[in-house]
C-alpha cells in the first residue's frame, strides 16, 4: 500500500494544560506564585575560551573567565507551610484512530480501517490502553517533580470510577505492582481500551497527583519557547494559568503531558531497555538518535506500506506483531501522513 498526497489522523488524546496549586486551611484552591530572580553565574562554558571543535584557545585574559554572567531568570517555589502540592489536568479520548480523519485515496482509506478493525478484533487496544494507564498511574506525566517526598494519583472517569494509588513513586514501568496497585492499572486499562475503541460514546477524565513537597523545594513547570530576547523580560519564562479568582499559577503544557502519556515505544529494538515517545523515526531525546532511523526499515512510513501484509499475518495467526502497536500507536498520536507529489 502506498501512501497518497492527504492523508490525516486526529489525535485521540487530548490533554488539557496542566496546572499547580495547593490548598489553604479552608480547602481553597490557592496558586504557586512565580519568583523573578536576578543572579550573577560563572562563566563555564566550553565557547568561553576555546573555538570550534579542536581546542583551539582565545585570545583572553584570566580576569575574563573569571567575571560573572548576569541572568534574570523566573522560577517557582513551594511557600513555607505548604506540606503538599497538587497537580491535576483533564483527559479527553476519542477512537479516532479507526480511520483517517482527512484521506485522497479510498483504497488506502479502505485499507487502513480494515488495519485498525482487526486490530481491534484482537484486543490490540487492550495493549496501548495499558501503557498509557501506566503512564497516568506512573505520574509519568509530573515529569522532574516526581522526585518527591510523597505521590499519590488519583483518577476520575466519565462513568464514575474513582482510581487512587497511594505511594507511586515505588512503583515502576517494567517492575511489580503490588495488588491494589494492579486493580486499578486493570480497571484503568479496560476504559481507556473502550475509549480508543468505541465511537459512539463520549470519554474523558480528570487526573489529579498529590504531591508530598519540604518547604522551600523548587517547582518544575513548562518554560515558554522565546523566540528573542527582550529587554527587561526574564529569558527564562514559566507557563502559567489563570485560576477562578484571576491568580495565575505555574502550568505544564498539554503538549508536555502528552509527551508523557507517549511513551510507550519500546518495540523499537528486541532488547529495548526503555519506552520513547511515539514517533515516526522513534527519537530518543536521551541519546539524540533516531532509533527507528529508515536505515532500519523499522520507522512507521516503511511499517505501514505493508498494511496488507499485517492485515493478513494477523488474521492467520491471530497475532498482533509488535510492529503494529507500533503503528497504531502513531494512528492515534495523529498527524499528516502525506506522502509527496512524484515529480
Amino acid at each position: 500500500m502506498e501512501l497518497c498526497t492527504q492523508l490525516n489522523y486526529v489525535r485521540s488524546l487530548s490533554t488539557g494544560k496542566a496546572y499547580f496549586y495547593y490548598l489553604s486551611k479552608s480547602d481553597e484552591m490557592c496558586p504557586l506564585g512565580i519568583d523573578r530572580t536576578r543572579l550573577r553565574a560563572p562563566k563555564g562554558g566550553y565557547a568561553e575560551a576555546y573555538k570550534g571543535n579542536s581546542f583551539v584557545e582565545k585570545n583572553i585574559a584570566p580576569q575574563d573567565l573569571a567575571y560573572s554572567n548576569p541572568q534574570f531568570i523566573e522560577e517557582c517555589y513551594v511557600k513555607p507551610g505548604v506540606d503538599y502540592i497538587y497537580c491535576a489536568f483533564p483527559l479527553r479520548v476519542r477512537a479516532n484512530s479507526l480511520t483517517p480523519d482527512t484521506c485522497s485515496d479510498n483504497e488506502v482509506r479502505s485499507k487502513l480501517s480494515l488495519l485498525a478493525k482487526t486490530y481491534a478484533e484482537l484486543n490490540g487496544y487492550q495493549e496501548l490502553a495499558r501503557r498509557y494507564a501506566k503512564n497516568i498511574l506512573l505520574g509519568s506525566w509530573l515529569w522532574r517533580n516526581r522526585e518527591c517526598r510523597k505521590l499519590s494519583i488519583e483518577v476520575t472517569t466519565s462513568d464514575s470510577q474513582t482510581l487512587i494509588i497511594e505511594n507511586v513513586t515505588r512503583l515502576s514501568w517494567y517492575g511489580h505492582w503490588d495488588e491494589a496497585s494492579a486493580e486499578c492499572l486493570d480497571k484503568l486499562t479496560v476504559y481507556l481500551a473502550r475509549a480508543l475503541s468505541d465511537q459512539t460514546e463520549y470519554f474523558y477524565m480528570d487526573v489529579k497527583a498529590k504531591i508530598g513537597v519540604g518547604w522551600g523545594d523548587e517547582v518544575y513547570p513548562s518554560q515558554e519557547f522565546l523566540n528573542e530576547r527582550e529587554d527587561g523580560a526574564p529569558t527564562k519564562q514559566l507557563a502559567t494559568v489563570e485560576l477562578l479568582n484571576g491568580e495565575e499559577t505555574v502550568a505544564f503544557h498539554g503538549q508536555k503531558i502528552g509527551a508523557a502519556l507517549q511513551s510507550i515505544d519500546d518495540w523499537w529494538h528486541e532488547d529495548a531497555d526503555k519506552p520513547l515517545r511515539v514517533n515516526e523515526y522513534g527519537a530518543d531525546r536521551e541519546y539524540v538518535i533516531a532509533r527507528r532511523h529508515v536505515s532500519h526499515g523499522n520507522d512507521f512510513y516503511q511499517l505501514v506500506r505493508n498494511t496488507e501484509n499485517w492485515i493478513e499475518t494477523m488474521t492467520a495467526s491471530q497475532i498482533i506483531p509488535g510492529d503494529v502497536h507500533f503503528i497504531m500507536s502513531v494512528l492515534i498520536k495523529g498527524g499528516l501522513f502525506n506522502c509527496s507529489k512524484a515529480k
